[in-house]
């Protein structure tokens, strides 16, 4: 692969309040980005105006790194002068610097359906009243309406118990693919080692921040269970740049004995489940619990299997199927178990 690196590229701002937010949005999206993309890959923010670094020093930084090939990445919503003219003439320029280096556009945000939704919920917020009520009432019909129709494809599983069927419903309610069904693994005391974590308040850390969002807050806070990106565990360290270890490894590495006792799920990253299974096994950590969800046809069926030989609690499902809104979905429906064994914790 072509050493590539990434330009994050904000419009800026002049006003000393701006100027933070800016460069709070620039490091929040560097680091998000970084882990979807192929190890190896740079990735830097830059500012068009009024804030550093500029894109010139961005892309100075990039290739002194010798990065032949750079991609700017506009966090605009339209193509505007910006975009069509003030960027093109920047590039020009660079290219005459860089003449080595091949410089690529990527397309400007444009419209996004997520981004309706992300409006209404400005809206809500600032005006409870038109919306929250009727959106909140919406959405619970369409998920009793889709747990009904679950309840009726359900092929017959005599051997689960009907907690361990609380967690297929919802796995299978996540994923729109009743197969799962069959394919869930649950250790013999998985689902009560999970409820018994969440209840001590005991931490739940995840391999990417896709399963972070989607856990229910509304159901972790009222027990003091925090949630956490193994990401966001600090320095990743020079082994991901060369490429040794991805970073959600070297992110769950970084856990550590912070991992003990915790609930762990990991719905993205074969690497992350493999590297959490050598610190069981190596230094004596064991999480109350382990959602394994890995997904893909790279190591993910195998990296669940080496989970199913550990005697520690865990919930998978087997192949090659997984992902993040399955784990997040199984330590949700863990969450609505302990809250109706534990009333004092329900939330409005």
């Amino acid at each position: 692969m072509i050493k590539t690196g990434i330009v994050v590229l904000v419009h800026g701002s002049r006003g000393k309040l701006g100027k933070g937010e800016v460069e709070s949005a620039l490091e929040i999206i560097v680091e998000g980005l970084k882990p979807c993309l192929a190890p190896g890959v740079e990735v830097v923010g830059a500012a068009l105006q009024f804030n550093q670094p500029a894109l010139e020093e961005a892309v100075e930084v990039l290739c002194s790194m010798q990065v032949k090939r750079i991609i700017i990445v506009p966090y605009f919503l339209f193509a505007g002068r910006h975009i069509t003219e003030h960027v093109p003439q920047a590039l020009s320029d660079l290219q005459h610097l860089y003449p080595d280096t091949r410089f690529i556009v990527a397309e400007a945000m444009g419209l996004d359906e997520s981004f309706i939704g992300l409006l209404a919920r400005r809206v809500i917020k600032a005006a409870p009243d038109l919306g929250l009520i009727s959106v909140n009432a919406r959405g619970k019909s369409i998920e009793t309406e889709s747990m009904q129709i679950v309840d009726s494809l359900l092929p017959p599983l005599p051997a689960m118990h009907d907690e361990e069927m609380v967690v297929i419903k919802r796995l299978v309610h996540a994923s729109g693919d009743i197969e799962v069904a069959k394919l869930a693994k649950f250790s013999a005391d998985a689902v009560s080692a999970g409820v018994r974590a969440i209840t001590l308040g005991s931490p739940i850390f995840t391999d990417v921040r896709m399963i972070m969002t989607g856990i229910d807050l509304r159901l972790a806070d009222p027990f003091g269970c925090t949630v956490t990106c193994a990401l966001d565990s600090g320095e990743i360290g020079v082994r991901v740049e060369t490429g040794e270890i991805t970073r959600t490894a070297a992110g769950m590495k970084n856990l550590g004995g912070k991992l003990d006792g915790a609930i762990v799920a990991i719905g993205n990253a074969p690497t992350a489940l493999f590297a959490l299974l050598e610190l069981v096994d190596d230094r004596s950590i064991r999480p109350a619990l382990i959602v394994g969800m890995p997904v893909g046809f790279v190591k993910a069926a195998e990296s669940k299997l080496e989970l199913m030989k550990r005697d520690i609690p865990y919930i998978t499902v087997t192949g090659t199927r997984g992902g993040s809104a399955l784990a997040a979905a199984a330590v949700n429906s863990l969450l609505r178990i302990a809250r109706d064994q534990h009333p004092m914790a329900q939330i409005t």
